[in-house]
């Protein structure tokens, strides 16, 4: 009876010897799954040597999404370039396929805040449906790589071997990662470098051609500027033509010996000596505004005649142009001259001959109205004469009336003084001599005219109307020429009107024109302007008088066109013509 118990204890304590056994087999395959877990997590540095973050985070989730058994596998990297975060996700079967990794960044964003390193929590399932235990992990210290995180449905996830799997890969996966950091930084670093030596290198490059071209370009623009100079220098030393230029100061830097020559001069003596020096002293005042006028303004050219005075003490007429332009030391004047002496004898020739062509004309017109001059100054004569017989009746009386013969005699005065005007007025129509310049008033010469021309008039049975501006400025002008001018103007008007039927009118109009102007008009009723001539009218020799010279209007415009002014016709309607004249009332006149 005893060897039964005796038994039965045996077979228990062979079966908790099984069971024993059975367990310590089963640790043991945990404890060699572990290792070799261990194992592949250590291997993993291997697998993503030279690998980027992106990639080496992918590893690591799948991984440990199929070593773990994981619901999901989550990591979030920062950034070293301060751009958005990388974050991947690994998905365990029974998830959504179309979840993204922000979705899960932010559902699990409150429980990444922090110190969390290895902390379990259990959160809603961001990939799914229900609850999931979850368990953190910094990547690098202080989460200054990143974050791990893992997922499964598992009550006890994650356990103690879990917890360790999951921290030695976090480590390992910070020092990798921080590797790929350090790696792609320092790719980055040699390709931004090899990019700076490649564009410092085209730099260079283009600087040494640029170099190059302007070394070409210089040398092309000083053998340019070699063959200009010695162009000028031909050009200024052998043209026949007198060269100047003269400093600021006025004194001569340079002359060309053609120039020098022309005035008797050798270069040496002219050069560093006043360039007044050799000028006409009438003319230097003059001279000196014109050449500071042209240093006012800088590159633009002027011209002016003067006179020179040579060394042997003649005269010669020049015309200059000068410019100035600038230099280092400051501007200087370019002078070109050309001999006009030839020009203005010949000038003071013609001018001569057209004065006394003029004075011809004058005369020939006065001959041609005697009988109108006879008429004006017999007037003032033969009421001198009545007033005389007057005086005398009224002192011959037996009571002399003093006052009445006062009276008379007073009236004579006046009818001789008239008498002189007239006849100093014809006088200086027939005078020859140079022309002479003063104030004149056309208003004043009209008049003159109109009263010599009275008898004209009224035997053409014309009527004269005037329309004379009273505010009308003086011309500085020769009043006989401008009497000659209205003369002729006149006494053609009077001409075209002899013959014509109808009205007879001679308008006489002066007022103030546009630029500091005055104008006159002369116009008639007469036969017009001759058809398809117009143009002509004003050149010498033509005439449409049967005893006419032509020379009238021709003088007419060339004594306007001296004063500075013009002189134009044109048909009025429905019959006649009528002359225009223009005269400058502020600028002098041109001679």
């Amino acid at each position: 009876m005893n060897d039964r118990p005796r038994a039965k204890r045996h077979a228990h304590q062979r079966f908790d010897l099984e069971v024993e056994m059975e367990n310590t087999g089963d640790e043991i395959k945990r404890l060699q799954s572990c290792i070799n877990d261990l194992i592949s997590v250590l291997a993993l540095p291997a697998i993503w040597s030279g690998s980027e973050s992106s990639q080496i985070v992918g590893t690591l989730l799948d991984v440990l999404l199929a070593m773990l058994r994981l619901d999901f596998a989550y990591a979030r990297l920062s950034d070293s370039s301060d751009g958005p975060p990388i974050e991947v996700v690994r998905l365990g079967h029974g998830q959504h396929p179309s979840v993204q990794p922000q979705q899960v960044g932010q559902a699990l964003g409150r429980w990444l805040t922090g110190d969390q390193a290895a902390s379990r929590f259990v959160v809603p399932d961001p990939a799914g449906e229900g609850e999931v235990s979850i368990a953190s992990f910094s990547l690098g210290l202080q989460d200054q790589v990143g974050v791990l995180v893992a997922g499964s449905r598992r009550a006890d996830f994650p356990t103690n071997i879990e917890r360790l799997l999951l921290r030695v890969a976090a480590n390992q996966a910070g020092i990798g990662l921080q590797e790929a950091r350090r790696s792609g930084e320092q790719k980055r670093i040699g390709e931004a470098l090899e990019q700076r030596v490649a564009e410092r290198t085209a730099e260079l490059t283009r600087a040494n051609e640029n170099l190059r071209l302007e070394i070409a370009e210089r040398k092309r623009a000083e053998a340019q500027l070699r063959e200009s100079e010695e162009r000028w220098r031909d050009v200024f030393e052998n043209n026949p033509t007198m060269y100047f230029v003269v400093d600021a100061a006025g004194k001569v830097m340079a002359v060309n010996p053609f120039g020098a020559e022309q005035l008797g001069y050798n270069v040496d003596e002219l050069v560093g000596q006043p360039v007044l020096g050799v000028l006409y002293e009438s003319d230097r005042e003059a001279i000196q505004r014109n050449v500071a006028q042209c240093l006012k303004q800088i590159g633009q050219s002027m011209s002016w005649e003067l006179r020179k005075v040579r060394k042997g003490g003649s005269v010669i007429w020049v015309r200059e142009t000068a410019k100035a332009v600038l230099r280092v030391n400051g501007p200087i004047v370019l002078i070109a001259c050309e001999d006009i002496t030839e020009q203005k004898r010949a000038e003071e020739a013609l001018r001569q001959a057209q004065a006394d062509l003029a004075h011809v004309t004058r005369v020939t017109t006065m001959g041609e109205l005697t009988g109108s001059l006879a008429h004006e100054v017999n007037q003032p004569i033969a009421a001198a004469v009545t007033n005389a017989n007057t005086c005398l009746r009224w002192l011959a009386g037996d009571a002399p009336n003093i006052e009445e013969a006062r009276a008379a005699a007073m009236r004579i005065v006046k009818d001789g003084t008239r008498a002189a005007e007239i006849i100093s007025r014809i006088r200086l129509l027939f005078k020859k001599g140079t022309p002479e310049r003063e104030l004149v008033d056309v208003n004043e010469v009209i008049r003159e005219m109109t009263v010599l021309l009275r008898n004209e008039t009224t035997r053409g049975s014309i009527s004269v109307r005037t329309e004379l501006a009273a505010d009308l400025p003086q011309v500085m002008g020769d009043r006989v020429q401008l009497q000659q001018v209205m003369m002729n103007l006149f006494m053609n008007s009077i001409d075209a009107m002899k013959d014509v039927d109808g009205t007879r009118e001679l308008a006489i109009k002066s007022q103030r024109a546009e630029n500091e102007q005055l104008m006159v008009s002369v116009s008639d009723t007469g036969v017009g302007l001759p058809p398809q001539q117009t143009d002509q009218i004003f050149n010498a020799f033509f005439t449409t008088k049967l005893h006419g010279t032509g020379m009238g209007l021709s003088i007419s415009r060339s004594i306007v066109e001296s004063h500075g002014g013009r002189l134009w016709a044109a048909d009025n309607s429905p019959r006649g013509a009528s002359f225009y004249l223009t005269l400058p009332t502020k600028v002098e006149a041109h001679e």
